[in-house]
């Protein structure tokens, strides 16, 4: 992963230029081209970067980038 393990999540699953930054309060819903399919993939992304299933009340929290990077810093994987 790049220096930044949630942008870099996010930039795999929206197929973004490198210039794609996203701050940690930026909600998903914000994100242009972020629909219901990119959120599953999303999912599948974080998982496979955790190598671990996600609850689905870990599922539902998602609604930020900070949201994701608290996410992974809980289950113990670095976020940068």
């Amino acid at each position: 992963m790049a220096e930044d393990t949630v942008v870099e999540i996010l930039r795999n699953v929206l197929q973004t230029e490198e210039d794609f930054a996203p701050s940690d309060t930026t909600r998903l819903e914000e994100i242009p081209n972020l629909d219901s399919m990119a959120r599953v993939r999303l999912v599948l992304e974080i998982e496979r970067v955790l190598d671990d299933r996600l609850s689905i009340d870990e599922i539902i929290a998602i609604e930020s980038v900070g949201q994701i990077r608290e996410l992974l810093a809980a289950k113990g994987k670095p976020t940068t």
